[in-house]
């Protein structure tokens, strides 16, 4: 039983991975007839349809002291990271996209330690400075180094932040909710602000595009990846552990880069690939 456990939480780890791997390629196919505010705001949007019915059975757990930390949680959580990843993307390829990611782990951690007094150590240490000199690298390793490049850059590290933030929000702040509540009621706040947005938005050039249908076909399968990764992901966390949960960190970005070379056509150098080992490494470093 042990081993067909193990089994189960490896093949669940994969499809996590693969599903959170995804949407970099899907956003940038969907930016070729929305533009990137309109994509990050149908995301939102139809992933909060997705989740009405969660939002209704967990409805009653929203209390005076949850609701404050539960909004910044949808807004950093949901609203910033969609936001920021489509305007990166406008500007960068899903590949570096993907890549950058890598970094979040060790942003998060950072953030816990300066601002929530983590525990920290040698390794911890190491393994941020490991993480932060991987990062330079692939920042500094592509054929283009400028404005836009480098631009492209900050809106992922917003992006991460921006998780970042709300994945401490949740650890500290909201400890008495599950994984599941928390994302439902996030989006109970944030969805119809993005559906307000939608309604008042001039969606006549994305419908005009040559593209539209393909670029439809992404966000609907983009908002279908965001509801079933955080299903699944909070089902491998009561299966396995967070400690092995956790190692979706070392495969998201390979799925990124795989689907950026497949479908996107990216050109991926020497020089990133040993960028992404060393943050990588720097990752295993700082979880152990």
């Amino acid at each position: 039983m042990e081993g067909s456990n193990k089994k189960s939480n490896w093949l669940l780890l994969l499809l996590v991975s693969f599903i959170w791997g995804s949407p970099y390629i899907l956003r940038e196919i969907a930016l070729e007839s929305f533009s990137h505010d309109q994509v990050a705001a149908f995301q939102v949007f139809l992933s909060f349809l997705l989740f009405l019915p969660l939002i209704f059975k967990n409805f009653k757990k929203l209390g005076k002291d949850n609701i404050i930390p539960l909004v910044l949680s949808g807004l950093t959580g949901n609203i910033g990271p969609s936001y920021f990843f489509a305007k990166a993307q406008t500007l960068i390829s899903s590949s570096i996209a993907g890549m950058l990611t890598a970094m979040l782990p060790t942003i998060t951690l950072l953030m816990a330690i300066l601002l929530f007094k983590n525990k920290t150590n040698t390794k911890i240490i190491g393994g941020i400075l490991l993480g932060f000199a991987g990062t330079l690298i692939i920042i500094f390793s592509g054929e283009s180094h400028g404005t836009t490049h480098f631009m492209g850059i900050f809106y992922v590290f917003m992006a991460m932040v921006s998780v970042a933030t709300s994945i401490n929000l949740i650890s500290f702040a909201l400890p008495k909710l599950t994984g599941t509540e928390i994302a439902s009621l996030a989006f109970l706040f944030v969805g119809p602000m993005a559906g307000t947005y939608l309604a008042f938005t001039d969606l006549s050039a994305p419908f005009a595009a040559e593209n539209f249908t393909n670029s439809a076909l992404m966000l609907t399968l983009l908002a279908l990846l965001t509801f079933a990764g955080v299903i699944f992901y909070n089902r491998l966390i009561k299966q396995s552990s967070h400690v092995f949960a956790a190692s979706i960190a070392y495969l998201i970005p390979i799925v990124a880069i795989f689907w950026g070379i497949v479908i996107g056509g990216d050109q991926i150098s020497l020089a990133q690939i040993a960028s992404i080992i060393i943050i990588l490494v720097g990752v295993n470093l700082t979880h152990r």
